[in-house]
């Protein structure tokens, strides 16, 4: 299924983009109660793992699978609460820039950036993937955790990353993956504000028609379950509570069901993917 198709006009698209930013200012301070101050899953290598541990040990899997040069420039597409391009910057001495469509998440970003001195090398701006005015051949590696299941043209993304990608530049995608043929999958989407979620396939097909080559391909399902079951776990501590919060606070804590209950069907899998530009 086209992504595009999911999304039908300019109109469309503005309120869709909005319902996004609203999603996400409204939940940040769920999003860091619930989850901290990284946004994506944790690899659970025992299960026994802390969040905390489990979400650098993420990074640390991704960034295995990539030769990243010291003092490459990156692009963190969706960067959260920075904790990505904090990590790319003090572990391999990276330049990076962050964007970001949520001001609220920006404004911790920023503070953490602050309080960590890394001013100098981490500059997060208030962007999203279809705005942001992509420099050619400007980035060693443009990093993509867990942002381009939002997006409403997945396929234009990968060309504006061959763009802007150096010669031999690395991608990295980590996504939510499954077909939109699945209630479940859908579900999911309709409940995460993602106009569609793609299949493995769907995103090597639009890496490999940009221009660029799939390379690692990586299926940390079983690793990345735990993430949900904890937050789970946290919602039905605080559940007695449910009724004094906000809408948008009760919808989050009913998704976690629903999207625990697609991975454990196997509808829903967390595919990382590589990628090396030419």
């Amino acid at each position: 299924m086209s992504t595009t198709s999911q999304i039908a006009d300019a109109t469309e698209l503005h309120t869709y983009k909005e319902s996004i930013r609203h999603h996400y200012d409204s939940l940040s301070l769920w999003y860091r109660l619930f989850w901290g101050d990284h946004l994506h899953h944790g690899w659970f290598n025992t299960g026994n793992e802390k969040p905390r541990e489990a979400q650098i040990e993420m990074l640390r899997q991704c960034a295995s699978l990539l030769r990243i040069p010291t003092a490459a420039r990156a692009l963190d597409v969706g960067c959260g609460y920075g904790g990505t391009s904090l990590f790319l910057a003090s572990e391999f001495g990276c330049e990076v820039d962050g964007l970001n469509v949520s001001p609220n998440q920006l404004r911790v970003a920023r503070d953490k950036v602050a309080a960590a001195r890394l001013g100098a090398r981490v500059s997060l701006r208030l962007r999203d993937s279809a705005t942001f005015a992509y420099p050619p051949h400007h980035y060693d590696l443009v990093w993509t955790m867990e942002s381009s299941e939002h997006f409403a043209d997945k396929r234009k993304y990968f060309h504006q990353v061959r763009r802007t990608l150096r010669r031999n530049g690395q991608l990295l995608v980590a996504a939510w993956t499954g077909s939109m043929a699945s209630y479940s999958v859908r579900s999911v989407a309709s409940h995460f504000v993602c106009p569609a979620i793609c299949t493995a396939e769907e995103y090597i097909d639009f890496i490999e028609s940009a221009g660029m080559q799939a390379q690692k391909l990586v299926d940390a399902t079983r690793y990345v379950v735990p993430t949900w079951q904890i937050c789970l776990r946290r919602v039905r501590r605080f559940g007695l509570l449910k009724h004094l919060v906000p809408n948008d606070v009760r919808s989050f804590a009913d998704g976690l069901e629903i999207i625990l209950d697609a991975y454990l069907s196997g509808d829903l899998t967390y595919t990382i993917i590589t990628a090396r530009s030419p």
